[in-house]
């Protein structure tokens, strides 16, 4: 059973989505993604993704994210990022 890109990157979503609880801020940026225009989608669990450039750190940083979304912007195929869920650290 083949399954689509769209309908994976939306059950990865949905399962990340209840696991974690995202701002008001990000579930409006989320929401005005259409997920046929989803391209890449990278969660960890360890370490994050800088807000800035979007790169991958593997050591725990203030600043990083643990959702990073890449995704078609607009017919010219421009990709834009996401980046969401902040690390806490205690």
């Amino acid at each position: 059973m083949k399954t689509s890109p769209k309908n994976h990157f939306s059950r990865s979503l949905n399962q990340i989505l209840k696991r974690y609880r995202l701002s008001e801020t990000e579930l409006q940026q989320l929401d005005a993604v259409d997920t046929d225009r989803i391209v890449s989608l990278a969660y960890t669990d360890y370490g994050g993704f800088d807000a800035q450039t979007g790169m991958y750190y593997a050591e725990e940083r203030q600043v990083n994210y643990k959702l990073k979304l890449d995704y078609v912007k607009d017919e010219a195929g421009k990709v834009e990022t996401l980046i969401m869920l902040p690390v806490t650290i205690s």
